[in-house]
């Protein structure tokens, strides 16, 4: 479905009633649309454009399952702000890594090194412990970041066969509850 205005309220009635081919329809239009915004507008490259404009979906997404959006007219504005935002946090970060090149990997570490974050010796039976606490199936996806040395989240979507979107946003999920678990654990 192309969209020719910037009214993408149908967009947030399809997510509240989990009307996923109305979601894929209309997040695809409007994610284009998004991406096309950061790549003339900001000059971001492709690949970080795609990955921007995710993470604010995914942030977005969120906060529309909570019903925290107010103003229904104006999700596409709010979808562009929010892919600005992250755009403009990454490039921070990149600017501070080229300035230290121990800063990024102290800000985003990859999955394997998160993981070696999360673990040390006390920790580790707790761990163990709340990964056995996790469902089969969200088990078996994160173990297969913990894995793996070198993560490619568009190689792991089409393994499990989820959209990128929802990898990333199962990712970030699944590694909060073990930490809140090992946390409240200790």
């Amino acid at each position: 479905m192309s969209t020719i205005t910037s009214d993408y309220s149908g967009l947030i009635d399809a997510i509240l009633r989990d009307d996923r081919a109305a979601v894929d329809d209309l997040s695809s239009d409007l994610m284009k649309r998004v991406i096309i915004y950061l790549r003339i507008r900001m000059g971001a490259p492709e690949s970080i454009a795609e990955e921007c404009a995710y993470q604010a979906f995914s942030d977005v997404f969120e906060m529309i399952r909570n019903d925290r959006i107010s103003d229904r007219k104006s999700i596409f504005k709010y979808f562009l702000t929010a892919s600005r935002n992250e755009y403009l946090r990454f490039k921070k970060i990149e600017q501070r890594s080229d300035m230290d090149p121990s800063f990024s990997e102290n800000i985003l570490p990859e999955p394997a090194q998160q993981l070696q974050n999360l673990i040390d010796e006390e920790r580790q039976k707790l761990l163990k412990k709340c990964l056995q606490q996790l469902s089969d199936s969200n088990r078996s996806f994160i173990m297969t970041f913990f894995s793996s040395s070198s993560v490619n989240l568009i190689e792991i979507s089409e393994k499990f066969n989820f959209s990128y979107a929802k990898t990333r946003t199962l990712k970030t999920r699944i590694m909060q509850e073990l930490q809140r678990c090992v946390h409240k654990s200790k």
